[in-house]
């Protein structure tokens, strides 16, 4: 009954309705250019002129020396939406050369021979940290890896790419001479020392890993024994006792694809034991918000949501139905593949309900390591029959003139392994609902997602917070008055804004700004 009660409160709080603002750096928001896609066709003409013509659609001009590229080769190419730096690849066919962008110059040049961090590292000196900025994409495809794992290694800092791949990672500088780690599953493992990157606009080429099945260690065909041996095995998997961990927050609200609300957080986060009456404490660090919406709308958006779930997600202190053995009957588990994750291999079981209860109605993956059973990863979704049948449990609060559907629910959960143990490191929920006013023809398409990434954890002398530091998990952020702060994050870490949200941050600062005016 406790664990029934648990979930009902988790499908009602993961609904909210948030608000963030980002700071976007000028340097961040430059780099971007090297990620815009543009459409271009040409055949048999000098590299000199081909540039100058991207030069005139980009509005930027190109830089580089004449002894590394022959400017009179002829160039064939015909593109369509392809991203600026991979119609580079494609042009100069030169894997030696990068991009760098200095004022609205992109400047071709050796990698690693321009703004490298070793190279300005006794310049630094009175900086406290080192930001770097970059892209992580697959060397085949060219596709965006997203919610990649960044870290520092064997270090407890670390951060979790955009959508488009994207990351941005501030070092404190006395770790200059660490390496640092990009992680993601069904690739190898990429590892550079700090000094060797770029403080911007690093490419980071992850290779698929193909897995021969005589190194995998099969404990078992059978995946309810693997998910019953990995509950058994939690203690020695993953940090159980107390720490604090720094965390980064962000929800939003989208509306017909236009944001509605935006707000990100920085948090501090006692992490209670796994044992024991105690529960999480959340200590805000700061906080802002960005609103694009009118006041008719408000109503439609104070869902609860965020932190409760964020905190609940933590599905191995918090046992979610499908990992329960007393549970197994309701669900069907079929292991369907062996995957590399974080340079090991890792059993994928498929699992999904037998029938449709309130409270047994996941479907999704479980990604357990093939050698210590440590649950890694997991993916998993309300299917679209069973929402229609949980509509009264997911929505929360609303007009009664408004009709609320949910049309999907899917939650991501990851734990990254820091000195032989894993620690909670990504959790991410995407809400799409349609809403329908009364007496309106057409109804609105909603989604609300939000993103908790943990960016550094302590185990030493850990204390509970006083109760007058703390905020509820279950508060609705929209209601509290955050003030705006352009420079917010300071040496924070954080998720990237991709594209879209980050010009849909830039619209509604602007706004705020025009409003300040006035």
């Amino acid at each position: 009954m406790i664990k029934i009660l648990k979930y009902r409160y988790l499908v009602k709080f993961t609904l909210s309705v948030i608000v963030l603002n980002i700071c976007i750096s000028s340097l961040y928001s430059q780099s971007t250019v090297l990620y815009k896609k543009i459409a271009f066709k040409t055949k048999n003409k000098p590299l000199y002129t081909v540039l100058n013509e991207i030069s005139s659609q980009i509005g930027y001009d190109f830089s580089y020396n004449a002894d590394l590229i022959s400017s009179n080769q002829n160039i064939k190419i015909d593109t369509d939406s392809t991203e600026l730096f991979h119609v580079l690849d494609l042009i100069l066919n030169d894997t030696s050369l990068t991009y760098n962008i200095i004022e609205k110059q992109i400047v071709i040049h050796k990698k690693n021979s321009l703004r490298k961090i070793s190279s300005i590292s006794q310049n630094i000196n009175n900086q406290s940290t080192i930001h770097v900025h970059g892209k992580i994409i697959d060397k085949e495809s060219y596709e965006p890896l997203p919610f990649a794992n960044i870290s520092l290694f064997g270090k407890s800092i670390g951060t979790i790419s955009n959508e488009q791949g994207e990351f941005s990672l501030k070092i404190p500088i006395n770790l200059i001479d660490e390496n640092i780690v990009f992680a993601y599953i069904g690739y190898k493992n990429s590892l550079f020392p700090l000094k060797d990157l770029d403080l911007s606009n690093n490419i980071i080429y992850l290779e698929k890993a193909s897995i021969p099945i005589k190194e995998v260690i099969i404990r078992s065909n059978d995946p309810e024994i693997l998910i019953k041996g990995a509950m058994e095995r939690v203690e020695e998997n993953y940090f159980t006792q107390p720490y604090i961990m720094t965390t980064f927050y962000r929800e939003f609200v989208i509306k017909n694809k236009q944001y509605m609300s935006i707000m990100e957080s920085l948090l501090t986060i006692y992490k209670s034991p796994y044992e024991g009456l105690y529960s999480d404490q959340i200590k805000m660090i700061k906080s802002r918000k960005n609103l694009n919406y009118s006041d008719s709308d408000t109503f439609l958006l104070k869902l609860k949501g965020g932190l409760y779930a964020s905190l609940y997600l933590d599905i191995i202190k918090n046992p979610t139905n499908f990992l329960i053995e007393e549970n197994f009957n309701s669900y069907t588990y079929t292991l369907v593949d062996i995957v590399n994750y974080d340079n090991s291999s890792s059993y994928v079981i498929h699992f999904k309900p037998k029938y449709y209860l309130e409270d047994k109605s996941f479907c999704g993956n479980i990604y357990i390591d093939t050698e210590n059973l440590t649950i890694k990863y997991v993916d998993f979704y309300i299917e679209p029959e069973a929402i229609e049948q949980l509509a009264h449990e997911l929505v929360v609060k609303k007009s009664m003139k408004t009709r609320v559907k949910p049309v999907s629910v899917h939650y991501w959960v990851s734990f990254r392994q820091i000195n032989g143990v894993h620690f909670l490191n990504l959790v991410r929920g995407e809400l799409d609902f349609k809403v329908k006013k009364h007496r309106q023809l057409f109804s609105s398409d909603f989604k609300t997602t939000f993103e908790f990434a943990v960016n550094d954890v302590d185990t030493l002398n850990i204390d509970r917070f006083k109760r007058n530091e703390t905020i509820e998990t279950n508060s609705i952020f929209i209601d509290k008055n955050f003030e705006y702060d352009y420079s917010f994050w300071g040496d924070y870490n954080y998720i990237s804004p991709d594209e879209t949200l980050e010009e849909a941050l830039v619209r509604i600062s602007k706004k705020l700004q025009e409003l300040e005016v006035e």
